[in-house]
């Protein structure tokens, strides 16, 4: 597997899980009360709104331009998103950020499915999964430290030297591949699909819900915090990439047995592990499902299903979770 499709699925999902721990500091910043949820839900409700076109346009126009460019508007949106002077222009950069990252992320599982045998399609998609959410599992830790030493706008300005590097490596390592210039939306009719599609939409609305009322709601040190939130990630990498061949109904029960647990006396970190453990088993199988259906000609729009998929779940669980923080203040 290419080692610049890790690299892009790590720095989307580290984009992802950083910017929550910066809201404290962004909303002072902005003087913006409940409205700093905005730089998080118009990224991804951009973010969704495009995976599935412009994983179609890949298909048509070869995947390895669209995910470099991708790459260089993540950048680019990165570096003005540090430069905004008003919460109003920070919420635009990342509408553009989206745009970025949906070039990127409508192409990672296409590049993973159309380079590896389908045999180890599964243990690919694990990886893949593992390096998401690795960049999950570090974002807290490096957004706690980020903003304690650096600022709100440092948890963007990583993102530059990061895109940098990725477009110099995949300009090398990456190749091109298309499509046979047809858009399928008929997988949709599968069950198979519309099951696997289900099971990542759930699994990162629950992956995300903790991730934002934690530093929310915790009266500690951001950094305590982060390291605390990045359990739940951490768990979910290790399942995704060490436990490719567990059924996605034991990750079901897996995920229940920790969810339920974050409502006992049991330490919160050993919950929110078990909870990303099974996490981490159902999102590898559910995206398996989903592109075992789809044909190889169309894998960036498949891949762009399962993104598609995953961005709303995020953008579910980001906003459920916030208004329960809300609520309850």
């Amino acid at each position: 597997m290419n080692l610049t499709v890790l690299f892009g699925a790590f720095m989307g999902q580290l984009d992802a899980s950083i910017v929550p721990l910066a809201y404290p500091a962004i909303g002072a910043r902005f003087n913006a009360g409940q409205s700093v949820e905005w730089v998080s839900l118009a990224y991804l409700i951009t973010l969704v709104a495009l995976l599935v076109p412009i994983g179609g346009f890949a298909d048509k126009v070869g995947r390895k331009a669209v995910y470099l460019g991708g790459f260089a508007v993540f950048a680019g949106a990165s570096l003005a998103c540090c430069a905004a002077p008003a919460l109003e222009w920070l919420v635009a950069a990342r509408v553009v950020q989206a745009v970025g990252a949906a070039m990127l992320q409508a192409n990672s599982v296409a590049l993973i499915v159309t380079n590896v045998p389908r045999e180890r399609m599964r243990q690919a998609l694990g990886v893949q999964a593992g390096a998401q959410a690795l960049g999950l599992a570090l974002g807290p830790l490096l957004g706690g430290v980020l903003v304690d030493r650096y600022g709100w706008s440092a948890v963007f300005a990583i993102n530059v030297p990061v895109g940098i590097v990725a477009i110099v490596a995949g300009w090398f390592l990456l190749p091109d591949t298309k499509g046979d210039g047809r858009v399928e939306l008929t997988p949709l009719r599968d069950a198979r699909v519309i099951t696997g599609l289900v099971g990542v939409l759930v699994a990162y609305a629950v992956m995300f819900a903790p991730m934002v009322v934690l530093p929310s709601t915790l009266r500690e040190p951001l950094t305590r915090i982060g390291l605390l939130v990045a359990v739940l990630p951490a768990g979910f990498a290790l399942a995704a990439t060490l436990l490719p061949k567990m059924s996605r109904s034991t990750g079901i029960a897996v995920s229940t047995v920790g969810g339920l647990s974050l409502f006992t006396a049991l330490p919160p970190a050993v919950s929110l592990l078990t909870l990303g453990i099974g996490l981490g088993i159902v999102v590898p199988a559910s995206s398996k499902a989903v592109m075992a259906r789809i044909p190889s000609g169309n894998a960036g729009i498949g891949s762009g299903l399962v993104n598609m998929a995953r961005g709303i779940g995020t953008a579910a669980g980001v906003a459920v979770a916030s208004l329960l923080v809300h609520s309850f203040q």
